[in-house]
């Protein structure tokens, strides 16, 4: 048989007497595992992958007219006192400028820079009880997560950087979180959806640990709050084994796999913002009967 370029040929044969069977696959069509059931049906799922080609699944930029004046919120989880500093806190202060170039209007926040306290678990007690207004922004007149929630409401894009604690977002992050709840909790006990037509990207950064734990915690997290999850929503860098921290801003920067995640995160979430801006995404919900 003629084997052409870019056509992988595999003969399988069943140790039953069934006919040897040919299976075509070109090879850009990326890995695909073969499964033989009874009676030699077969059928062809793709392979799980293991990090990614550089350079396949571009996603295109979207027009610039088309993204001028998407809001766009830059929240940094980082306990660093410095900003700047820390390393996915770069990132993210360099993802804001590319938002910039697209005309977008970005506003920067460090959890950080802000007095948070901790929620104090009134859902637990009572659904009732955990309202919005949050009911700790009301207790102490030094809180001031009114900041985010003001700053969460208001945008179209929010991104989120953290760095990986002990295979864990901060612990910064972990407070954000938890202070949420008063925004879930309006649409899921009072049937108040306040989160809508708003969509989410992550930027994680670590060393030896990995991030799939800390994306899968957070990306279900701001399921449930109700954004929507680009294709493209995470850009991410892990460090060596070795330790050595002081390097890794220069990895980082020369890494082209997070910097083709970082361009494909913010291309990604621009490009469904605004589908959900014109109309392309969700529907209106009808009042509810009362």
């Amino acid at each position: 048989m003629q084997n052409p370029r870019g056509v992988l040929h595999l003969h399988l044969g069943d140790v039953r007497g069934t006919p040897t069977t040919t299976l075509t696959k070109r090879e850009h069509d990326g890995p695909r595992v073969i499964y033989l059931t009874p009676g030699m049906v077969l059928s062809a799922m793709p392979a799980p992958l293991v990090g990614h080609k550089f350079g396949v699944g571009d996603i295109r930029p979207p027009e610039p007219e088309q993204a001028k004046g998407i809001r766009v919120l830059g929240l940094s989880g980082s306990s660093r006192r410095v900003s700047g500093i820390s390393k996915s806190e770069r990132l993210l202060i360099k993802a804001m400028d590319r938002y910039k170039e697209f005309r977008c209007e970005t506003t920067f926040m460090r959890l950080q820079d802000l007095k948070i306290y901790e929620c104090e678990g009134n859902y637990s007690e009572n659904p009732e009880y955990c309202t919005y207004p949050c009911q700790s922004s009301l207790k102490y007149v030094d809180d001031q997560m009114q900041v985010v929630y003001d700053g969460v409401l208001g945008t179209d894009i929010h991104v989120l950087a953290t760095p990986i604690r002990w295979n864990n977002h901060s612990a910064l992050v972990q407070k954000f979180v938890e202070r949420m709840n008063a925004i879930e909790n309006q649409s899921s006990w009072f049937g108040n959806r306040m989160i809508r037509n708003k969509v989410v990207g992550l930027i994680i950064i670590g060393h030896v640990d990995g991030i799939q734990h800390v994306a899968g915690n957070l990306l279900n997290f701001f399921n449930w709050l109700g954004f929507h999850i680009p294709e493209a929503a995470i850009a991410s860098w892990v460090g060596e084994n070795d330790e050595d921290t002081t390097k890794d801003w220069e990895q980082i920067q020369r890494n082209r796999y997070t910097q083709e995640d970082l361009q494909n995160m913010i291309h990604s979430t621009l490009r469904l913002a605004i589908n959900l801006k014109i109309g392309l995404g969700e529907v209106e919900e009808p009042p509810r009967k009362t």
